[in-house]
Order: structure tokens, then C-alpha cells, then sequence
């Protein structure tokens, strides 16, 4: 059950920020009840709320989650956004959204670790708008290089998934 609370945690903090959409945790969920003899009422609830708001949604996974350390829930969260940037799964430029509203709900947006990663946002914005005088892909390439950082973390969410839903 520990493994499927850091797991909803991680999911929480990435539907909150855009990682996953709505589908995408309701299928999440989906999975794990089917692999589960016992799965959680908040399991159950979110796998209906199809017609739900995100919010609704968002707040059912933090009833489940136990999220005990939040800056390292958020590295993972990181990861997998590098992860999904790295195979094109998520356009950069969006990643570079994404990764600002994570770093922004978790409070880590003013921390020296991860400013660097949140002011992306703005040179991106700049970039576009030829004030600066790198091109959006070079900033692009530059976030994912920095993103990079967090990848060693993605282990860790592969090895919860697997137990989650190995679990019987």
C-alpha cells in the first residue's frame, strides 16, 4: 500500500501540473484495480469521475497519496517529464510550462536548485518574441539538457509502477 500511495502522489502532482491528463489517470487507476484484489475506495472513485472536474479528480489522488517529501516527489515528477520531452511524447515547449506550474505548486520555484529550471519559462517567452538572441529551439535544447538532471529519478517511479501493479 506505501507503494501505491507515493505512486498516487507522483500522479496527483503531475495531473496538477499537466504531466498526465484526465484519460490518462483514469487509465492509470483503470490498471491498478484490475491488478489489485482490494484497491482503495479513492482508486474506485477516480476510475468513474470521467465526467468530473480536474480538481475533483486532483484532490481524490491526494486523499490517497502520502507525500511525505515533496521536493523528492517532485524530482520524479521532473523525470518524467524529461522522459516524456526526451521521446517526443511532450512537445518542449510545453514541457517548459509544465515544469513551471510544478515548480510553482510545490513551492521549489524561488529555491537556488531550481530556478534556473523555472526562469526557462521566461526565456522561452523572450526567445519567441526575439528579444534575446537565442532561438526557441536553442532554449528548447537547453531545458531538456538541464531537465537532464532529474532523469537518474524515473527509475524510482518505473520500480513503484511495476510493484503497484504487481501487487495482488
Amino acid at each position: 500500500m506505501d507503494f501505491l500511495k507515493s505512486l498516487a502522489g507522483i500522479y496527483y502532482l503531475g495531473i496538477g501540473c499537466g504531466v498526465w491528463n484526465k484519460d490518462e489517470v483514469i487509465e492509470w487507476c483503470d490498471r491498478v484495480i484490475e491488478a489489485m484484489d482490494h484497491p482503495p475506495v479513492e482508486l474506485l472513485e477516480v476510475s468513474m469521475m470521467s465526467k468530473s472536474k480536474l480538481d475533483d479528480i486532483e484532490r481524490k489522488l491526494f486523499e490517497l497519496s502520502a507525500i511525505e517529501d515533496e521536493e523528492h516527489m517532485a524530482k520524479v515528477v521532473l523525470s518524467i517529464i524529461h522522459k516524456k520531452a526526451e521521446l517526443a511524447q511532450l512537445p518542449a515547449e510545453r514541457a517548459i510550462r509544465i515544469t513551471s506550474r510544478l515548480l510553482v505548486h510545490t513551492g521549489l520555484s524561488w529555491e537556488s536548485e531550481y530556478y534556473g529550471l523555472y526562469s526557462f519559462d521566461d526565456s522561452y517567452d523572450l526567445a519567441v518574441n526575439g528579444v534575446i538572441e537565442k532561438l526557441p529551439a536553442e532554449v528548447e535544447k537547453d531545458f531538456i539538457g538541464e531537465l537532464g538532471a532529474f532523469q537518474k529519478y524515473f527509475k524510482e517511479f518505473h520500480e513503484l509502477y511495476d510493484n503497484v501493479l504487481k501487487q495482488e
